[in-house]
């Protein structure tokens, strides 16, 4: 398990769903008609590429919310409620079946968030076990929200000292009023990867809704403080 596939959620914004311009429902019947086609091919992959190509022409309609991010059809659900990519080598025993994809093997197999790429590092888990516990339908949203754990890194001993303890609440009132800004609802890491802001004031402002600012702050300064 790792920051992709935790045991309960699992998050796919590298793949790009969050980019069609759709509710959560019809993305969830995107998923489940991908998912049916896909396990059609019995895993021949004679047949990936014609349903890529396939896939992308049905879909080609659909709006999206930037038009330079790809969203690739071999994301499907891996079992039920779980997103995953169909053709990774763990499904298909091939550790180059990824290639089938727009990005490619190389890509798809080592391409890390900055959350995902800590927790590997660190061998911690806790800013994903918090995620999961507390905002499992969000989720995929907030793993990979880069320029918001950029801002996170800046707490001292994060996560230990906001994941649990006395600043918990805290920081699980921080991460709501983080949700309340829309363009959460569609970021993906690609789209935040380069964002290296320094002044929190300017990350306060672009990660949290005007009204939201002033507590963001105030919860923010909470957080960096020792003790309770």
């Amino acid at each position: 398990m790792n920051a992709c596939q935790k045991k309960s959620v699992s998050c796919f914004a590298c793949c790009g769903l969050a980019n069609l311009d759709l509710n959560a429902a019809t993305q969830r019947s995107i998923l489940q008609s991908r998912t049916q086609e896909f396990e059609a091919l019995d895993m021949d992959e004679s047949r990936f590429r014609s349903f890529r190509l396939d896939r992308e022409k049905k879909e080609e309609g659909i709006p999206r919310k930037n038009s330079e991010i790809y969203v690739c059809p071999f994301l499907g659900y891996l079992e039920p409620s779980r997103p995953g990519c169909m053709i990774h080598p763990a499904r298909t025993g091939n550790p180059m079946s990824q290639n089938y994809s727009f990005y490619g093997a190389s890509i798809c197999l080592s391409y890390d968030c900055p959350s995902k790429e800590k927790e590997e590092q660190s061998g911690i888990s806790l800013y994903s076990d918090f995620l999961e516990a507390e905002f499992p339908e969000e989720y995929h949203r907030l793993i990979c929200d880069s320029a918001l754990f950029t801002l996170l890194e800046t707490i001292p001993d994060f996560p230990d000292s906001v994941c649990s303890g006395d600043k918990k609440e805290v920081f699980r009132r921080f991460i709501g009023l983080r949700l309340h800004h829309p363009d959460a609802a569609h970021l993906t890491s690609f789209e935040r990867l380069m964002v290296r802001v320094s002044d929190k004031d300017q990350v306060i402002q672009e990660l949290f809704l005007p009204g939201d600012q002033p507590e963001a702050r105030d919860l923010l300064q909470t957080m960096k403080q020792k003790g309770p």
